[in-house]
């Protein structure tokens, strides 16, 4: 448990990140009224879409174990990625937004994280020696943003070249695919030829408020 005063300093110095963002980045913001999108219930942060609640709606603990290897892309202020950090042996979160990884950076020196990693970078411009067991796709193989420039195959083809040979891929659709189903039936065309699916369901989503449910994938490689 943390003191409030601890707390409200934390809460300070992410309000700050997020107001020199308002200021400063001039790309879409994701949950701007809210101010935070992830919302991580252990520092009392609240967002849009909850971290705990979301590990727990994936239901995927069998596949994140103290042996595993993470990659979460586009992480995002590395809330969510924190949650999974108790379960993994390490996890490198992604992000093109300076000041999500601010957020990120500061939250996890609170926390004395030591297993998780943040980088600031698009997913086209990551580059690593790393194999990962496992990568997390959530929401993010096209953005609203314009700053994906990947197509859906370089996309999943990027992923397929950082994941071990037995690796696994957690993903969550977009939220146009989810409410247009049409949209990604190619997508799914293509993960069935080069992919395993494991699991395959739709899963409660807060954000944005018109799209409740979002599909979710568990996928390995053929």
């Amino acid at each position: 448990m943390f003191s409030n005063d601890s707390l409200e300093v934390l809460h300070k110095k992410l309000w700050k990140h997020l107001e020199n963002q308002s200021k400063n980045w001039h790309s879409f913001v994701y949950a701007k009224e809210k101010g935070f999108y992830q919302g991580f219930d252990e520092i009392k942060i609240d967002g849009w879409r909850p971290s705990e609640k979301r590990l727990e709606r994936y239901n995927i603990e069998k596949y994140i174990t103290k042996t595993k290897s993470v990659l979460d892309i586009g992480c995002n202020c590395g809330f969510f990625t924190m949650v999974v950090s108790k379960y993994v042996k390490d996890i490198d979160g992604v992000e093109i937004n300076p000041y999500m990884i601010a957020i990120a950076d500061d939250t996890k020196e609170f926390l004395k994280i030591q297993n998780a990693s943040f980088l600031t970078s698009s997913f086209e411009k990551y580059q690593t020696d790393k194999k990962y067991d496992v990568i997390f796709s959530l929401a993010n193989d096209e953005t609203i943003d314009g700053n994906t420039k990947f197509t859906f195959k370089e996309y999943m083809e990027k992923i397929n070249q950082l994941l071990t040979h037995d690796g696994i891929i957690i993903f969550e659709t977009v939220s146009p695919d989810t409410y247009q189903p049409k949209l990604f039936q190619p997508k799914l065309e293509f993960i069935k030829k080069y992919f395993h699916i494991l699991k395959d369901e739709m899963v409660i989503s807060e954000y944005p408020v018109n799209v409740p449910e979002r599909r979710f994938l568990v996928l390995s490689k053929q």
